[in-house]
């Protein structure tokens, strides 16, 4: 196989069957899928399971609870030269995982990302993200270049020589990931198409005002201070309950790009 996809877990009863059901729907079909889960009091397991006939699936109980751990322990076991990292809540179009390795076929890569697109009816969570993509990621790619746990493509050799993700960042450990990967002169690329389609659910519970002000805090703490000193901000993982939007549960919108009104 090529690709080995990663997915860390923890709760996701609610939205860990879209992303694997959008995995069963992938035009590109050379991959295995690792679920971590770190001990799960939802019913996790249960929706995983429904899908072992569907995709070469293995689903293991983490020992230690943690997103960077349980993605490095994923990436342990990745049978594949190729990582793919999703989180849980994303809903990657059919073809999206072809579109990625028609990429870096053409153009060999350490690193990769893509846009972000939220799965959202509101004009503001468009707006938001659209400035995200093109003021943040696109305009800091050459030479502060990043990428959003939602979506990371990584070589495995690339990904151990670096040691995988630091354990001991909180907040931004993707973001750290690859600033580590580049310093040390691999290479990375950002792509517009295919973009990663993912909920807005912390948008949601952290209110969209709150989380944007601490992003803009963060942003500053992350480039002067580097990733360590996020540790102080708030961010937990598999704290979700019933989707707010219940857009996960219906078709996926087409994504409008955002545009000034005239």
């Amino acid at each position: 196989m090529k690709y080995s996809v990663l997915i860390p877990t923890l709760n996701e009863e609610k939205y860990i069957g879209t992303l694997l059901q959008s995995l069963v729907n992938q035009k590109f079909k050379d991959f295995e899928v690792i679920v971590v889960d770190a001990n799960s009091e939802d019913n996790t397991r249960g929706v995983v399971e429904t899908f072992k006939d569907k995709l070469k699936l293995t689903f293991v109980v983490s020992p230690k609870r943690g997103i960077s751990f349980q993605r490095n322990y994923a990436a342990k076991m990745a049978k594949a030269d190729h990582l793919i990292f999703f989180d849980a809540d994303v809903a990657p179009e059919p073809d999206f995982i072809s579109k990625v390795d028609a990429y870096i076929e053409k153009t060999p890569v350490d690193v990769l990302s893509s846009w972000n697109v939220p799965i959202s009816d509101k004009l503001v969570d468009e707006f938001l993200y659209w400035v995200f993509n093109r003021f943040y990621l696109e305009t800091v790619k050459n030479r502060f270049p990043a990428a959003v746990g939602t979506f990371i493509y990584v070589k495995k050799s690339s990904f151990e020589a670096v040691g995988g993700f630091h354990e001991e960042v909180k907040l931004a450990e993707d973001f750290d990931l690859v600033r580590r990967m580049f310093k040390a002169g691999y290479k990375y690329a950002l792509l517009k198409d295919p973009k990663i389609k993912f909920s807005v659910r912390r948008l949601e519970k952290e209110g969209r005002v709150q989380f944007v002000w601490k992003q803009i805090r963060a942003g500053f703490d992350y480039h002067l201070k580097g990733a360590k000193a996020l540790n102080k901000y708030k961010h937990e993982f598999g704290k979700f309950g019933e989707p707010k939007d219940k857009v996960m549960k219906r078709k996926i919108p087409i994504f409008r790009p955002w545009r000034p009104r005239p």
